[in-house]
């Protein structure tokens, strides 16, 4: 571990400390735009919106200071549609110090010159998404030429050594069978490999779910592949532990009690006003100590089981080894 990463990890634990006496969240999800020039089965996203209500950098970084998060995860849609993409990273960053900035996209408007530009304004990670190892990505997501795109992008940006790029699977009924098939993927890419598990609440559609027997059993054996790549060197972001409870999710009819979003994790609209995550977009506040005690307080929803959900309401044991171990960072 490098002086750096052990300092991010010390700082982190305090940090941590802190925001769990104050029940205030580890990582906040900025979603910047709802526009996005994807269209993907398994989101709700896609339709442009005109006269989006969009706040400034100015005011995202007041929200900002009024959690002082762990992770910041800025996203959307697809936040490179934001003309001021740059300024709202660069209100955040902090050289040496917390938030660590996780940018979210599909990298359809990715370049390396882009790249360069949001490294220099904070970026601290990447989190591009994958749904298939192949030109089906193209069509799940409804953009032509997009895994090709990524299949000359990537390995571009990590040959130059900064060990900043996660890609990560939104995982279905449709995809989980070529899980293994994207692993290999971004391991030719020379990335680190995440998953989050598809939730119905965005898009309605039940069929996407893993639910029959059959599938759940596969699901399992695949959970179990991916466990032993992990131990024999894979670079899995996800921790044996979430692999296991993404399993239980589904094992379990979709449904994972005990969500902690508000205390652990929350979602900042386009126009600031607080939201508890994707799944409730009707529930808006304006601060959030508001939604904590109008929401968080009295929340039985057990719908979702996301990468930001899993990895911040991991156990305290696991939450300090994988800080100590900087393999793991916080992502959708």
């Amino acid at each position: 571990m490098t002086k750096q990463n052990r300092f991010f990890a010390v700082e982190g634990a305090l940090r941590w400390i802190w925001n769990t006496w104050m029940q205030k969240p580890w990582a906040i999800s900025i979603e910047v735009t709802h526009n996005c020039n994807a269209n993907c089965k398994h989101c709700d996203k896609g339709a442009l919106i005109k006269n989006e209500k969009q706040s400034t950098p100015e005011e995202y970084r007041q929200i900002y200071e009024q959690i002082r998060p762990i992770v910041v995860q800025i996203s959307g849609g697809e936040p490179l549609l934001r003309d001021d993409i740059m300024d709202i990273i660069r209100i955040f960053k902090n050289p040496g110090h917390l938030p660590y900035i996780v940018f979210v996209t599909n990298a359809s408007l990715l370049t390396e010159e882009i790249y360069d530009q949001l490294k220099e304004a904070g970026v601290d990670q990447f989190s591009i998404s994958l749904d298939f190892p192949d030109e089906r990505h193209d069509e799940n997501r409804s953009i032509p030429g997009l895994f090709q795109h990524l299949d000359n992008l990537i390995p571009k940006l990590t040959a130059r050594g900064n060990n900043d790029i996660t890609v990560i699977t939104a995982v279905t009924r449709k995809n989980y069978p070529f899980l293994l098939d994207n692993l290999k993927v971004v391991q030719r890419w020379g990335a680190s490999f995440n998953l989050s598990m598809y939730t119905a609440g965005r898009t309605g559609d039940r069929d996407l779910l893993i639910s029959s027997t059959e599938d759940i059993a596969a699901f399992r054996k695949i959970i179990d592949q991916l466990i032993e790549a992990k131990q024999n060197g894979a670079c899995l972001f996800s921790s044996e532990a979430v692999l296991n409870r993404y399993h239980e999710f589904f094992a379990n009819h979709a449904r994972a009690g005990g969500c902690k979003v508000g205390i652990r994790s929350l979602v900042v609209n386009p126009d600031g006003s607080f939201c508890p995550c994707a799944m409730h977009k009707d529930k808006n506040f304006s601060t959030h100590r508001e939604l904590r005690q109008n929401f968080s307080r009295n929340n039985t929803c057990d719908e979702c089981f996301i990468s930001l959900r899993a990895n911040t309401e991991k156990p305290l044991r696991e939450v300090v080894r994988d800080l100590w171990s900087s393999r793991n960072r916080f992502e959708r």
